[in-house]
């Protein structure tokens, strides 16, 4: 435990040196590090108390460093890393001390260098604590992080806000939680509705009351498919809104979604 604990402090303080430069290859060798600072059900039983809480410390130092300039829903090989990291780690970040934080933080002027500070870290251990409460706490952190205030209600996610475009919205709320998700997007003068699962995606607009639907297959995304300017991309599939098609009630039984509901609030 000792040993890691070493080895970790060590690799903070080349990071502040700049030993990586620019080459990104750090964020694989941080993410190793923090693999290996989980402690075992052993470490746990038999560690002075002083030491978790070191480790507990340095594994949330580590989670802010990979997530500088990556978050936990991308697709760039940063996000991926951090992601990974974060899903192996952050319930013993949860418990990081401040106090103990700030003995390992390192502060450096030099090119290069890579720090992390004291408020990246406690937005670490926040949402790890938020998610130890929440399963739902980091996606809604990371809607949050796009301007997007959502809560999930009875299944479906529900987006409000003052933006323009609302299917725009539901596209980029849609493509940050994944498949499978219903998303309903409005603001005071319109919605949207997305019922997405595998590589079905229906859509439904309060301005255009009829169902589409399209086909999504990687690497195309909700918001890749809905974000242009050119209206609503073209599909023979088009249904009214009552009765709905056979896929619509597919998707809206498969995630669990009452449709009558679903369509009064469109309207």
């Amino acid at each position: 435990m000792a040993h890691r604990i070493t080895v970790a402090r060590g690799y903070l303080k080349l990071l502040a040196a700049g030993v990586w430069g620019v080459d990104a290859g750090w964020r694989g060798e941080v993410r190793d590090l923090v693999h290996a600072l989980r402690p075992s059900e052993e470490d746990q039983a038999g560690t002075p108390g002083e030491q978790l809480d070191e480790l507990y410390a340095l594994i949330a130092i580590g989670l802010a460093l990979l997530l500088q300039e990556a978050n936990l829903h991308g697709s760039a090989g940063a996000d991926l890393t951090a992601k990974s990291a974060w899903d192996a780690t952050q319930e013993w970040a949860a418990f990081a001390d401040e106090s103990v934080v700030d003995r390992f933080l390192v502060h450096s002027t030099q090119l290069h260098a890579r720090v992390a500070t004291e408020s990246q870290v406690q937005g670490v251990v926040e949402l790890a604590m938020a998610a130890a409460d929440d399963p739902n706490a980091e996606l809604v952190a990371a809607l949050e992080a796009e301007g997007l205030h959502a809560e999930l209600m009875d299944a479906v996610w529900v987006v409000e806000g003052d933006f323009r475009t609302p299917l725009r919205a539901a596209a980029r709320a849609a493509t940050i939680i994944g498949s499978p998700c219903v998303v309903l997007a409005r603001n005071t003068k319109k919605s949207t509705v997305l019922l997405w699962r595998d590589s079905v995606l229906a859509m439904a607009d309060s301005a255009v009351p009829r169902w589409r639907v399209y086909r999504i297959v990687p690497p195309t995304t909700p918001q890749s498919k809905f974000g242009g300017g050119e209206g609503l991309p073209s599909t023979r599939d088009i249904f009214p809104l009552a009765p709905a098609p056979e896929q619509v009630r597919a998707l809206a039984d498969q995630a669990g979604v009452q449709l009558p509901m679903l369509l009064a609030a469109l309207r």
